[in-house]
């Protein structure tokens, strides 16, 4: 009786270890699904410059926080979150340490004079008209696959025609 038992009780716990993983995916398709990017757009690039910058605007819908933690595009060596910010008269840009943060249904605006990606060593111009593919990596949400259509400042600014 006790084998039994035991028995048992092995088999459940394993089924309850084995439905955990399934759990966590489902849990992350569900915050991809409520994190949401609009608006995306990269700034067209004069030849022979190797950096070049992208706005977005990222909406995260869910009922938990949620992390930029790294973006990837083949048209670049790296690419990082920035932020901007004035000391005196000088501005200053660096990388957002440790990720964009997107706090439970907050949204988080990259913008020109703002919080923007930065591709560093760009392996040929954004040129006006094509669009970049890029791939965000949440914390929680996963990987996100977006298009980035090179424009410049004032169309993406131009909302007269609306």
């Amino acid at each position: 009786m006790r084998a039994f038992l035991l028995a048992v009780s092995a088999a459940a716990l394993a089924a309850c270890g084995e439905t955990e993983p399934a759990q966590t995916v489902v849990a992350e398709q569900a915050q991809a699904a409520v994190l949401e990017v609009r608006d995306a757009w990269a700034a067209p690039t004069p030849g022979g410059v190797e950096v070049a910058a992208g706005y977005m605007t990222i909406v995260n819908a869910a009922a938990i926080d949620d992390r930029l933690v790294a973006i990837a595009t083949p048209r670049a060596q790296r690419a990082e979150a920035h932020e901007m910010s004035m000391d005196g008269d000088v501005m200053r840009m660096r990388a957002v340490e440790g990720g964009l943060a997107v706090g439970a249904g907050e949204t988080a605006t990259l913008a020109p004079g703002g919080m923007h990606v930065m591709f560093y060593g760009v392996t040929q111009p954004f040129m006006e008209g094509e669009s970049i593919p890029v791939t965000l990596t949440f914390e929680r949400a996963g990987e996100i696959a977006i298009e980035m259509p090179v424009r410049r400042v004032a169309a993406a600014a131009d909302h007269s025609g609306h």
